[in-house]
């Protein structure tokens, strides 16, 4: 199962409430639900940790080390949650919140803020897995995602408006190294990946980048959160990365990194806005379609 699919926004203030209460009763009394409810939520998280996060005995519960340690980082997404709620709206403008991996926000959310004279856009940079947890708890109104929306709700539309293609970059001098090009994939085993992955509770879990060449199969130098960060850490370093190459393209155009053409490698994916029609206009929904539409293959180095 993909990270963050099966953590619910009302089960993380559940958790706060038990640990501010110490009772699973005082907890259901707060939040107006039955105990048996919360005992349910508990264990939602629990499952998704993998961890025992109360200690049940005779004088009570309380937290377990695990429990103590994940508070903080319960407190932390909560209030950033509650930090992108939207004021209400102007009459003079149109606020929209767009969701999506951070390197499609940064260099798509301009395209997007001038396709309307009365567009007001909130950026949220999020993981996939992110987005596909969010869809449900309205948090945000579109999103910019590859490969379209799973698990989303039948009020949200899905509008192709282009292709992304993945690729393996390096700096010039390690791509010379793998000369000449293309270059297979085994010269490409022995050199060191930058690699991505998540953190969603205590443990660490790797991310699928789409890459021809398994993840079992590479050499793992080090690991980021983010694209962004990985292209950022190959254009200094002797790393590989696999990753858009819509997001590489200040460090493409500014020949800090070049694309390492690989035989057999052609991942090519299919770039949607995603959008709730219960809350994007038709007509901006269209024109946001539009400019997306007529800028992606000006943008792609």
């Amino acid at each position: 199962m993909e990270p963050l699919l099966d953590v619910r926004v009302a089960d993380l203030l559940t958790f706060l409430a038990v640990q501010r209460t110490g009772s699973i009763t005082a907890a259901a009394r707060e939040m107006r639900v039955t105990p048996s409810q919360v005992s349910k939520a508990i264990s939602r998280l629990e499952r998704h940790a993998g961890v025992r996060l109360l200690a049940r005995s005779t004088r009570g519960i309380s937290l377990t080390e695990a429990g103590r340690a994940m508070v903080g980082r319960v407190v932390t997404a909560v209030d950033a949650l509650r930090a992108i709620r939207r004021p209400a709206p102007t009459v003079d403008s149109l606020e929209l919140t767009i969701a999506g991996p951070s390197y499609l926000v940064t260099h798509l959310m301009p395209v997007l803020a001038t396709c309307h004279p009365r567009l007001h856009l909130r950026g949220l940079e999020l993981a996939p897995a992110y987005l596909r947890a969010y869809v449900t708890e309205n948090v945000y109104d579109a999103a910019l995602v590859i490969g379209g929306l799973e698990g989303r709700p039948s009020t949200w539309t899905t509008d192709e408006v282009g292709e992304v293609r993945a690729v393996l970059l390096a700096r010039p001098d390690v791509a010379a190294k793998l000369a000449p090009l293309p270059t297979t994939s085994q010269r490409v085993r022995s050199h060191p990946f930058v690699v991505p992955t998540v953190a969603p509770s205590e443990r660490f879990v790797p991310l699928d980048d789409a890459c021809p060449l398994r993840r079992d199969e590479r050499i793992v130098g080090h690991e980021t959160q983010t694209i962004g960060a990985a292209l950022e850490f190959a254009a200094q370093t002797d790393h590989l990365v696999f990753g858009p190459l819509i997001a590489a393209r200040r460090l493409v155009e500014g020949g800090l990194l070049v694309e390492i053409p690989v035989t057999g490698w052609n991942v090519v994916e299919s770039l949607c806005l995603v959008c709730n029609e219960t809350r994007v206009l038709a007509n901006v929904r269209k024109a946001m379609v539009r400019a997306l539409r007529d800028a992606l293959p000006k943008m792609l180095p």
